[in-house]
């Protein structure tokens, strides 16, 4: 299987890429809090949430793919490329089409959705402060061909820009596992976090240019 070229994801891509998003995403502690418990369900509802964010990331062509689409990275780039502004927030809520989310996760999910989403958004203004960052929304890699160094080369592309601009780069990532991955492509730990006592914990993680 071909790993080796580093392409941009295409939007005809998505579905695949967000199929692949799902398999890797199954067992993870934080996403398995926030979906069904049904497998099925859960791999559903994983597959809706990734597809809506890669088609939302995708119109500011820093989503990368594999050749053969084994693994998948979606940054979001600094202030500035993407506003802040409230009629931008709406437009972007429309197109991720965060109105479904309680149909597609489930109403009794929607609580703990909004729980995580504010705290993550919280801490990482507190971590990151006001100054422009690159924001590393996904970066999965088939379980099957994880070990090969895609995820080192999917990120290539953008920690190459963000260390040439001189900007800092974060991720949120719930695995211990994740965390080594990051800390060995030079993100260090800001901060882990638990929002209730039955809630998994995660972790964000800062690179400094």
């Amino acid at each position: 299987m071909d790993h080796s070229n580093i392409l941009q994801l295409r939007p005809s891509q998505i579905e695949e890429a967000s199929e692949l998003a799902a398999h890797a995403l199954i067992s993870d502690p934080v996403f398995s809090n926030l979906t069904p418990d049904d497998p099925e369900l859960r791999f559903q509802a994983l597959t809706w949430l990734t597809s809506r964010l890669m088609a939302y990331c995708i119109q500011y062509g820093y989503t990368y793919t594999t050749s053969d689409i084994q693994g998948v990275a979606v940054w979001l780039p600094p202030a500035g490329e993407v506003s802040s502004h409230w009629l931008q927030q709406i437009k972007m809520a429309l197109q991720l089409k965060v109105y479904q989310l309680p149909v597609k996760v489930g109403w009794n999910r929607l609580a703990r959705w909004l729980k995580v989403l504010s705290a993550i958004e919280k801490a990482q203004q507190q971590d990151m402060g006001e100054s422009p960052y690159w924001d590393l929304g996904l970066m999965v890699v088939h379980p099957d061909s994880q070990g090969q160094g895609i995820g080192t080369r999917l990120l290539e592309p953008i920690l190459l820009q963000a260390s040439k601009e001189g900007l800092p780069c974060s991720v949120v990532t719930a695995t211990e596992l994740a965390v080594r991955f990051y800390q060995k492509n030079g993100f260090e730990i800001t901060r882990k976090q638990q929002i209730a006592a039955d809630a998994p914990s995660f972790w964000i993680l800062k690179r400094h240019p």
